[in-house]
């Protein structure tokens, strides 16, 4: 369960609260006495995701971050990565990095990646606590701004799409994002123009709205992009061939062959450069349960409600829905949950069989129940078993109410 400071997610607007990052449950307790001791509040996460839940959800003035999270983990390669999206998150968020095992190179590496200051395990309190302090008294005045939504990356094909826009993030190439509405294409792009480390404000343009373009550069982002009126679209190919040209990152639902059919050439070969296409949510179950977990965390901590329960049979129904808004769809179901306290009911009833004959529905159903209890309900061995992708077995399962 999230640590909750009060009913609305925060705490005193006086008290500083420090969130600890690290797996092992006894260096957290001792640091939580630590802290309460000189007045200071901590947040508890054990991982990545509960770690962006709770910057999400609670005004963090600080982290201290361990860099490593799964058992016999050294490299240190969670941390950094969860450093990134912190500061993606809140880049002006201090980062103090807490490691044993990684050793002071990977401190070096989390420094040179944004973090203000690295302590070793097993640290001295009193040069904890100084740092501690000294950082926090540094940030007097600083207004937490709002963190979430939140960017929670599970499955292989949406963790490809994030890596090569990380590595993109960086250049001033121009770029476009499709995907179905709600899928996360603003979010894409908002971290895209974060890690740039362009410091001017992303220019937000509704592509439908658009009657004149910016005067200034930096960053243009467009939304809609096939709503842009053909004169707009070739004033913005104009700044394009310019020798110093904003970035423009434009997102769209319609695929490269509806783009290109719809768009002015010259912009096209513009844009056609970088295409980074985010698929449905439908098609990547491990998002969906990822991002559950997020959800019903983020608004129990919002709403000062506990967590309904997520069953396995739970687990699956949402994988197997259809979600035709996609993660805005997701969000919206998670919360009415917490809410109401109650997921509710969709499974459906069952056929009646006439006579006792089995059924074709029957005979499906009987296969994919004994594949599940033959592996322990590993979804993974199961599927690979009857020849069905992760997904395909997520639908009919939660077709079944297995």
């Amino acid at each position: 369960m999230i640590d909750v400071r009060n009913e609305s997610g925060e705490g005193d607007a006086l008290t500083p609260c420090v969130l600890f990052v690290d797996d092992d449950r006894d260096v957290q307790v001792a640091a939580r006495l630590l802290f309460h001791r000189r007045g200071i509040d901590m947040l508890s996460a054990y991982g990545a995701e509960e770690a962006l839940t709770q910057l999400a959800a609670c005004s963090v003035d600080l982290v201290l971050l361990d860099l490593n999270y799964t058992k016999g983990a050294t490299t240190g390669a969670e941390g950094l990565a969860l450093l990134r999206d912190m500061l993606v998150l809140r880049p002006d968020l201090p980062v103090i990095v807490v490691t044993g095992h990684s050793g002071v190179t990977v401190a070096v590496a989390a420094m040179r990646g944004g973090a203000v200051d690295f302590v070793m395990k097993p640290w001295n309190n009193e040069r904890l606590l100084t740092l501690v302090g000294a950082t926090l008294k540094d940030r007097q005045g600083c207004q937490a701004a709002d963190a979430e939504p939140v960017m929670i990356v599970a499955s292989t094909p949406l963790r490809r799409i994030v890596a090569e826009a990380d590595r993109l993030a960086a250049t001033r190439a121009p770029l476009l994002i499709t995907g179905p509405t709600g899928v996360g294409k603003t979010l894409l792009a908002r971290r895209i123009h974060a890690l740039s480390h362009e410091d001017a404000t992303p220019v937000m343009i509704r592509s439908e709205d658009c009657a004149v373009l910016p005067d200034e550069g930096g960053t243009w982002i467009f939304r809609n992009l096939e709503t842009l009126s053909l004169p707009m679209q070739r004033r913005l190919a104009d700044r394009l061939d310019e020798s110093l040209p904003p970035r423009v990152i434009a997102l769209s639902t319609l695929d490269r062959a509806a783009l290109e059919a719809t768009l002015d050439p010259r912009l096209m070969l513009h844009l056609g450069i970088v295409i980074l296409t985010l698929p449905p949510l439908q098609e990547r179950p491990e998002d969906i349960l990822a991002l559950s977990t997020h959800f019903l965390r983020y608004f129990a901590t919002r709403h000062g409600l506990p967590e309904p329960a997520m069953s396995e049979e739970r687990r699956a129904v949402l994988c197997g829905q259809d979600w035709p808004q996609n993660v805005r769809g997701l969000r919206a179901a998670v919360e009415r949950a917490v809410v109401t306290g109650t997921w509710g009911t969709s499974f459906e009833a069952p056929d009646i069989v006439p006579n006792g004959t089995p059924t074709l529905r029957d005979t499906e159903r009987s296969l994919i129940e004994n594949a599940l209890r033959k592996h322990g309900f590993n979804v993974t061995q199961a599927a690979r078993e009857l020849g069905l992708t992760r997904p395909a077995l997520y639908r009919r399962m939660a077709r079944y109410g297995l």
